[in-house]
């Protein structure tokens, strides 16, 4: 307002016209105004001046920016390469600190005029009012890739970090980074390298499910978003399916390229970080120690647990291969309390680890199943048990005479099994004699098959071999269900045994009902795990005449087992 309470004149363009009459003041307008960050270095990249804008993208408790040089307040982030020009042009992806939680924005410079000096200019794509050039910029997605940018990406995972409040829904992020990226660069040049991206995100998108996300950060290193469900073991076996989907050669301009490969950095939340920030910091790191080809945790204790996981696995998976010269049989006694004999065994399976000894089921059996490897060495045990056997008749030995069992897992009753022999053809082979063998099965798995492959069951019962029904009480009790069953005998799971102390209890009186019910249905019930004296006389109380535990007898391999029965039926 002027002296005498009117405005002073102004032009068409709004401006007042002793600002346009004064081009320094019109400019301090526009810089200070300006919702970008502006600032000024000199030759030696030292901070000569900044604008509100760049101020306020500043952190409140950032240093004074005036005097510092540039790199103490600017720094990029490890999975961005420092020759990558940006989403558009000269744009550059830079942290405004060196902290994995200061913000990311984007950066471009001038070059040098003729006193050393430079502008550069900082922009927040997600800044509000700014959505118009962040979409003329290409930040919210590749057009040539369709992968999100590394502005949707570090979004996602922010939203995957929010909507994953709970520790039992963690989040996980891979950082993966192609080897050798300059060499190709140069070898190639910007296209052919650019094309062979490409065929790298191909693959990568191929391999990954298609709730993960994928998105190239930079050139040459793309971030995974994997969300639950997931564990430590499926980000490592996701890592491990990105590396061999790299093992195939390349083909640029038509010829067979040189083997790719990747390196990959891993993170999970919350352990390695609350927020995006530090997440991507935390799988930075890793990146940063890995070898070419291989992967790596952020947390050192967990990438020692995972390899040691991993090599076992391998071991076993090798061990698999031949079954003959790793693993090897051992029985353990069942006893009848009644006469005090012993009328069968148990066969049971150990490995021999390389470095652990020998292993019992417990400790393998559940990774030979998710390699799906369980028929494989089902199919050796029960061969190797019908050729002991074999032996001992051969031999005439005692052993001959007693029934013996196996525990089986229920894919072994499929028809349709990976060689397209069912169990009874496969028995058949063997030349097995009648009634000397009984196969196990868990309650749910041998009513689910009796219902799917019931002439098989008809079949094995043809052979005279004996159906068994293993870990009797684990889960619910299916009377309908056994009710229908050929088979004769059920064990009671370990786990009811265990709990049984020396006197009453519910457990025990749980377990009593449960024994009425079975000679009605015709089974006779056989108590496993016996441990204890306490749980011995508890069973005992309970009316349970066959029995099978350490505290009768441990599992032995053939020669001890022929010692220990003649031993036992010595006379005192």
């Amino acid at each position: 307002m002027t002296g005498d309470g009117t405005r002073p004149p102004t032009s068409h363009s709004g401006t007042p016209a002793s600002v346009q009459r004064l081009p320094a003041a019109l400019s301090h307008l526009a810089v200070e105004r300006t919702p970008v960050g502006l600032m000024l270095v000199d030759d030696d990249y030292r901070i000569r001046w900044v604008n509100a804008g760049f101020r306020q993208l500043l952190a409140a408790r950032a240093p004074e920016p005036v005097g510092a040089l540039l790199g103490e307040l600017v720094s990029r982030p490890a999975y961005l390469s420092s020759t990558d020009p940006g989403p558009a042009g000269g744009w550059q992806s830079v942290r405004l600190g060196q902290r994995p939680e200061d913000r990311l924005v984007l950066m471009t410079g001038t070059p040098a005029d003729a006193r050393g000096l430079r502008l550069f200019t900082f922009l927040d794509p997600w800044e509000e009012g700014l959505s118009g050039p962040s979409l003329s910029l290409g930040l919210h997605r590749d057009p040539v890739n369709r992968l999100a940018s590394v502005w949707l990406f570090e979004d996602r995972l922010r939203h995957a970090l929010e909507r994953s409040s709970r520790p039992d829904q963690p989040v996980g992020l891979l950082l993966a980074r192609l080897d050798q990226r300059e060499a190709l660069r140069e070898r190639l040049g910007v296209e052919g390298l650019e094309a062979l991206l490409q065929q790298v995100e191909r693959r990568l998108a191929q391999t990954l499910r298609r709730e993960d996300s994928l998105s190239r950060l930079s050139e040459g290193c793309w971030g995974i978003l994997i969300e639950h469900p997931l564990s430590p073991v499926g980000l490592q076996t996701a890592a491990l399916r990105c590396l061999e989907a790299m093992e195939p050669p390349f083909r640029t301009r038509g010829r067979a390229q040189q083997l790719l490969s990747l390196s990959i950095g891993i993170a999970i939340s919350p352990d390695d970080g609350e927020t995006a920030d530090q997440l991507l910091c935390g799988a930075e790191s890793a990146l940063g120690e890995v070898e070419p080809g291989r992967h790596a945790f952020f947390d050192a204790a967990l990438r020692r647990r995972l390899a040691a996981d991993l090599a076992f696995r391998q071991q076993l998976q090798e061990a698999l291969m031949a079954p003959q010269r790793h693993f090897r049989v051992v029985y353990q006694p069942q006893l009848d309390l009644r006469s005090g004999r012993c009328v069968g065994v148990e066969a049971l399976v150990r490995w021999r680890h390389p470095e652990r000894g020998l292993l019992p089921p417990g400790d393998f059996l559940p990774v030979v199943a998710e390699l799906g490897q369980q028929v494989r060495l089902d199919r050796w045990v029960l061969g190797a048990v019908v050729a002991q056997h074999a032996a001992w008749r051969s031999a005439g030995s005692p052993l001959a005479e007693l029934a013996v069992a196996v525990n089986l897992c229920a894919e072994m009753l499929d028809q349709e099994v990976f060689d397209r022999r069912p169990l009874d053809v496969f028995l058949r082979h063997q030349a097995i004699e009648p009634g000397w063998l009984s196969l196990e099965f868990a309650q749910d798995d041998l009513v689910t098959q009796a219902a799917a492959n019931g002439h098989l069951i008809k079949r094995l019962r043809a052979l005279g071999v004996g159906l068994v029904v293993n870990d009797l009480g684990r889960g619910g009790l299916d009377l309908m269900g056994l009710a229908g069953l050929a088979v004769s005998r059920a064990k009671l799971s370990r786990s009811l045994i265990a709990a049984l102390p020396e006197g009453t209890s519910r457990e025990g009186a749980a377990l009593a009902a449960m024994l009425k019910g079975l000679p009605m249905m015709g089974l006779e019930a056989v108590a496993v795990g016996i441990e204890t004296p306490g749980q011995l006389s508890s069973v005992r109380g309970l009316g349970i005449d066959l029995m099978q535990g350490n505290a009768l007898g441990a599992p032995l391999s053939a020669e001890p087992l022929e010692a220990w029965l003649a031993a036992r039926r010595a006379p005192a």
